[in-house]
């Protein structure tokens, strides 16, 4: 056995890869973020701990928090509440160390922002937990600096500390509603975005399935045709006989040749015109149909108005195929009766009624794509049809008005 095919033997894993923990892309975007906010907060904070008070014992802790709100941004997409977390506890322990509050903190808004861009609700309830603790912390700080200015009674330091709790708490606050903000908004986008999807698809598969329908009624009734013409040129012994069927068969492939290209045409631009069918082509249909044994009786029964193109070819297009299977599947010993009606339908639109009936041989059967082609034309075009069986006899009634556009 040659290497080739000992490599095709061997097992293949299907098992679907495991996404990366990290989206390098994700990193790199947070990586400039973070470096943007340091940036953004060194410039005050190297004033604070340089030019406006003596901060030779504050750089350890700036360092520590410039540290961890850099990495906590870097962990905002993956874990935003532990992100939060950890500068919670770092929070709690700045406090404790009475450290300066320096201006780098206010990184932590974009930390905030995340957990409700980037988490679900269950996070979201966490990370205003977590603000409200840093709100808490933050309001202490302040109220313990303001308290050794001349706020001597307990009353009055919870007073003040109430009061210097209210704006962190709510900035925090902001911050997390407008990441759950952004990501409602991305949400909608996305749900717009694939609606659309299914929408195009929707009007693709419409398309396709008309184009399949013309194709049906196109081939499936010249090939019925053909067939015919053939089976009667194959018996007959008169040479005049034996042309007119194979006139008629080149013809009748001819216009399937002209049809079939017009609905290539369709496929291939959306813009193109529709196949060459219509109702005043009713009487060169009748003749061809005659042409190939099959005995058609057309009556015409009022004055119909004209037919919207749509209505036009769907009508002309389920009568070819009540006439092609009378052909395939019904009695040819048989007449086949077609009633051409012009009526005034419901509010007094005009409109046409088709009607054809021929004997059946035996139980059609299931019906086929055929006749779930009539009732899908008529219903796409604002008509109706009925087919099925009565009294031996299989009908085909369809019915469009003239009013719709």
């Amino acid at each position: 056995m040659s290497e080739s095919a000992t490599a095709t033997l061997e097992p293949v894993d299907e098992r679907p890869s495991r996404r990366p923990w990290i989206d390098r892309g994700a990193l790199r975007a947070d990586a400039i973020v973070a470096a943007v906010t340091l940036l953004v907060l060194a410039i005050p904070t190297l004033l604070l701990l340089v030019v406006l008070v003596d901060g030779g014992g504050q750089w350890p802790i700036s360092i520590a928090v410039t540290i961890a709100i850099a990495g906590a941004i870097l962990l905002r997409r993956t874990r935003p509440v532990l992100a939060l977390a950890g500068l919670t506890a770092l929070a709690a322990v700045h406090v404790a160390l009475q450290a300066w509050m320096f201006p780098v903190w206010f990184g932590v808004l974009v930390v905030l922002y995340s957990v409700g861009r980037f988490s679900r609700w269950p996070g979201r309830l966490a990370g205003f937990g977590l603000a409200f603790i840093a709100s808490l912390l933050a309001a202490y700080w302040l109220a313990v600096d303001t308290t050794t200015q001349g706020v001597d009674t307990v009353v009055g330091a919870l007073h003040v500390m109430v009061v210097l709790w209210i704006p962190p708490m709510l900035l925090f606050s902001v911050a997390i509603l407008t990441g759950w903000g952004v990501a409602a908004v991305a949400r909608s986008t996305a749900a717009t975005e694939v609606a659309q999807v299914s929408l195009r698809r929707a009007d693709q598969e419409e398309e396709r399935a008309a184009l399949a329908r013309d194709m049906h009624d196109v081939v499936a009734h010249s090939l019925a045709v053909v067939i015919a013409q053939a089976n009667g040129a194959r018996y007959t012994l008169d040479p005049a006989a034996k042309d007119a069927s194979l006139e008629s068969i080149a013809g009748t492939a001819k216009a399937a040749l002209g049809d079939v290209r017009l609905l290539l045409a369709q496929l291939r631009h959306s813009e193109a015109p529709d196949p060459v069918a219509s109702m005043a082509d009713v009487e060169a249909l009748v003749e061809r149909m005659r042409g190939s044994g099959l005995d058609v009786r057309l009556a015409h029964e009022g004055t119909a108005a004209p037919l919207p193109r749509t209505a036009d070819i769907a009508a002309y297009r389920i009568l070819q195929e009540a006439l092609t299977n009378a052909l395939r599947h019904g009695d040819r010993t048989q007449p086949v009766h077609v009633r051409l009606r012009g009526v005034a339908l419901t509010g007094g639109i005009g409109g046409i009624v088709i009607d054809v009936h021929n004997r059946i041989q035996a139980d059609p059967g299931t019906p086929g794509h055929g006749v779930r082609g009539m009732h899908e034309r008529a219903r796409l075009a604002g008509g109706d049809a009925w087919t099925g069986i009565e009294d031996g006899w299989f009908r085909v009634r369809a019915s469009f008005p003239a009013g719709l556009r």
